[in-house]
């Protein structure tokens, strides 16, 4: 009897530690519209642009995301495809091009663009809950380097 009970409960641990493996291997899907939060948002100086949404459209591993900055000095909007894997697209940022790639590392969606002595890289993770985006966002340029964190709702 004893050995049907240790068969049983072994059988019930395997079960558990397969389901929590397939569940940690499932990949956080970024797709949505997301709105900043200019108050939970932190940028250099203090300053920062008076609005941003981003819509990001995941398949497999495909992203299309569109950007649209609203500053004192109008809008700035952009459109990118990705492939989840590294590979380069061109970004179109008002008259230059610059190579974009985005890359998933575990729950975290990292978006690089590179070009014209402009480095611009954003680390998006999402709350447990998939209603806000946090974007860490590192540039490096002929100023130097300046990180700010921007906070987006889920729309």
């Amino acid at each position: 009897m004893k050995s049907g009970i240790n068969v049983a409960l072994m059988i019930a641990a395997i079960v558990c530690l397969c389901a929590s493996i397939a569940g940690a291997q499932t990949k956080p899907n970024f797709s949505g519209t997301w709105k900043m939060n200019a108050d939970k948002s932190k940028f250099e100086g203090g300053g920062g642009p008076s609005g941003i949404t981003i819509k990001i459209d995941q398949k497999d591993s495909a992203i299309t995301e569109s950007v649209d900055v609203q500053d004192g000095s109008g809008d700035q909007a952009v459109e990118v495809k990705y492939t989840l894997d590294g590979k380069e697209s061109d970004v179109q940022l008002g008259s230059n091009t610059v190579k974009g790639t985005a890359k998933l590392a575990g729950d975290t969606l990292f978006i690089e663009w590179k070009g014209d002595g402009l480095s611009f890289l954003r680390k998006h993770t999402l709350s447990a809950d998939g209603k806000t985006l946090t974007m860490v966002v590192r540039r490096a340029g002929a100023n130097g380097d300046v990180e700010e964190t921007v906070v987006l709702e889920k729309q």
